[in-house]
């Protein structure tokens, strides 16, 4: 087998590579995006794909420096580079996109939680403040002769 030889079989075990990176690509991201899978898990299959782009580019770049490459051959070497690197783009931004999502999810969440928690706080408080104001004065005047730790106040 010549060396030209090798870089087609090469070039084959690439292309056959970047296809199935690119189906399992785009599978995360549809099922990110339809929510049967959650961003931890789409970020996973991302950081899986990105070090075989990686693997299959090397060999890839190190082909396209021979002097001794044909038209044909170098023309197919290239368009398959073009893909990998189209490819390796296309999951970089995935990550960035999913790892946000992950964040405005994080934070919608946390201040959710924020708010209920304020509103069960506001909530009491006002229960309080009707408490104080139904008080008879008398009621009201017998806690303030009362030692201070036992007087009601706002939580």
């Amino acid at each position: 087998m010549t060396d030209r030889d090798h870089l087609g079989t090469l070039a084959q075990g690439v292309e056959t590579l970047l296809r199935d990176l690119e189906h399992r690509l785009l599978d995360a991201i549809q099922r990110g995006a339809r929510g049967t899978a959650d961003t931890d898990g789409v970020l996973g299959e991302l950081d899986r794909v990105v070090p075989e782009i990686r693997r299959a580019y090397v060999p890839l770049h190190e082909g396209l420096e021979r002097r001794d490459l044909g038209f044909e051959l170098a023309s197919r070497l290239q368009a398959i580079r073009d893909r990998c690197l189209w490819l390796y783009r296309k999951s970089r931004l995935e990550q960035c996109f999913f790892t946000k999502l992950r964040l405005e999810r994080g934070l919608r969440d946390a201040i959710y939680t924020q708010i209920v928690e304020t509103n069960q706080e506001i909530s009491s408080i006002e229960d309080t403040e009707r408490e104080l104001r139904g008080c008879p004065d008398d009621t009201l005047a017998g806690e303030l002769l009362q030692a201070t730790e036992t007087i009601r106040t706002p939580e």
